[in-house]
């Protein structure tokens, strides 16, 4: 068996980022709230979030936040949270989010214990119409549908889940997919569309 041994520095670069991540929960508490945010009790935060908050966001209890700091994956994103004025983003407990984007003109709900992986992004909304006209015209007339992600699902690094996904309780999706339909419960999707690769577990 392999005994693996750190360097004197990882013990130093730990104890600083407990330190820093009280000053950092502390700011985004703060920012938090002055948006309306609804907090939950044991949110921890390691970086600075970014939010705009135009109608609804919630988090749970005992969430754990990394925004561009200490996780190398995605590291280079900071978590940013945005609902427009009927949007809304719902977190759930013992959830783990690293720099991650959630944009929600219509909601984005996140069970307990979910874990979203560096870099991912979360949309309910098209952004733009897909017709010219409407797109040109009518811009606010955007297309959007709820997003759901079932307790105890992972989401992969640098997924990508756009509007009307529901991913099902204790799914997978692998690193880098793109998510445009449901995930049944239990099952590892991947690739750009995402399809079926095999059930959790084999």
């Amino acid at each position: 068996m392999s005994v693996f041994k750190r360097k004197p520095q990882y013990y130093i670069l730990y104890i600083l980022n407990l330190i820093m991540g009280k000053l950092y929960t502390f700011r985004n508490i703060v920012l938090l709230k002055y948006w309306g945010v609804e907090l939950g009790k044991d949110v921890s935060f390691f970086g600075n979030v970014k939010v705009l908050n135009m109608n609804r966001i919630s988090i749970g209890n005992r969430v754990r936040i990394i925004s561009g700091y200490s996780n190398m994956v995605g590291g280079e994103c900071k978590t940013a949270f945005y609902t427009g004025q009927q949007g809304a983003i719902r977190i759930g407990n013992d959830v783990g989010i690293s720099n991650a984007t959630l944009i929600s003109q219509s909601e984005i709900w996140i069970e307990d214990k979910v874990f979203i992986g560096g870099g991912c992004k979360i949309y309910d909304n098209d952004f733009h119409a897909l017709q010219a006209d409407a797109r040109l015209n009518r811009p606010l007339e955007i297309p959007t549908k709820p997003v759901k992600i079932c307790k105890g699902a992972f989401v992969g690094g640098h997924s990508i889940i756009l509007k009307g996904v529901i991913i099902g309780e204790y799914a997978v999706v692998g690193a880098g997919s793109l998510v445009v339909k449901d995930i049944p419960a239990g099952e590892v999707w991947g690739g750009s569309p995402a399809k079926k690769l095999k059930n959790v577990g084999n």
